[in-house]
């Protein structure tokens, strides 16, 4: 993990880019958007004021400072449409032949969904290799017309991806392999504050989210024909007694805090950012380790996970 991302509050549309090595890249704060996803080297904004900037939506390679800007399209302007970046081969059936570790300038994929005013979820992907949208997917929501929870961070499980329930209370899985959508319910427990899906320890969907000082984590175990699947709590985390919560500057106290909630998840490190009144802890939810990472508190993280060396530094 190069460093991590987030929107600053009140409104004033700026990414703070925070270090966590010596990595610098060449701008660390970013005015007139906000993120909406990172994955494989690259970070996916959304631009506020389209007309001035030309397009609606850039990914940012940090490592080498490469740009790509894309509209989006038609009809997913008339809505909040989620949105997800994430290297091209990962969306291959059968398998990814790619580390994701130094393939940020190579092809991406930013994949669309979202539900229209008569509940019909659509779904579709830009390829930065032909400049092209593919054929639309569609589907009817459950739910009707409830949104998505589209700024949440969304996640990546094999060829899948999972977008959030938000108002929906409906997770909305996209196969890129087969171009169909799914839906999924959310994990039974009632969470306290903001919870995230993230890949499950064992393979498979998670779910993480914080009631009463313990960190609940969920796996969605599904069958072999994908259509029998159930919630199961497969792990949960007494927050005041981890190793390190004497250590970790505030960190027990801030537990006691009404806005203790998980904001983030680093796949590959297998960390999960909580934010307390004190700001954002990582915690491993292997070991249980606590690290602070930043006094600030925003309201989601979104980890940059990439390789590089010194002679590829851009600052």
């Amino acid at each position: 993990m190069l460093g991590f991302l987030f929107n600053l509050a009140d409104g004033c549309f700026v990414v703070r880019f925070v270090r966590t090595t010596s990595f610098r890249p060449r701008t660390l704060d970013h005015a007139g958007c906000y993120v909406r996803d990172a994955r494989h080297g690259r970070i996916l904004f959304c631009n506020i004021i389209s007309e001035k900037r030309g397009f609606h939506l850039f990914v940012w390679s940090p490592v080498t400072d490469e740009r790509w800007g894309l509209y989006i399209p038609f009809p997913f302007y008339h809505f909040v449409a989620a949105v997800a970046v994430l290297c091209a081969k990962a969306a291959r059936e059968g398998g990814c032949d790619c580390d994701h570790l130094n393939c940020h300038s190579g092809p991406f994929l930013v994949a669309f969904v979202a539900t229209d005013e008569d509940g019909v979820t659509c779904g579709c992907v830009y390829s930065s290799e032909t400049g092209a949208y593919s054929i639309m997917t569609c589907a009817q929501h459950p739910n009707g017309t409830e949104d998505m929870d589209t700024l949440d961070p969304v996640v990546l499980v094999g060829n899948r991806i999972y977008f959030p329930a938000g108002q929906s209370k409906t997770i909305v899985e996209y196969d890129l392999g087969r171009q169909k959508l799914a839906f999924l319910e959310p994990p039974p427990l009632p969470h306290q504050g903001h919870g995230i899906l993230m890949p499950a320890m064992g393979g498979g969907l998670g779910f993480a989210s914080v009631r009463e000082s313990c960190l609940y984590m969920w796996s969605r175990e599904t069958g072999s024909d994908r259509t029998a699947a159930i919630w199961t709590q497969s792990r949960v985390l007494e927050l005041n007694t981890l190793p390190d919560c004497e250590t970790a500057l505030g960190f027990r106290e801030s537990l006691m805090g009404e806005d203790v909630a998980v904001v983030g998840f680093a796949v590959g490190l297998d960390v999960i950012f909580l934010r307390t009144d004190v700001g954002v802890f990582t915690i491993n939810r292997e070991s249980g380790q606590v690290k602070k990472m930043t006094s600030i508190r925003p309201d989601l993280v979104f980890p940059y996970m990439s390789f590089y060396t010194p002679d590829h530094a851009t600052g």
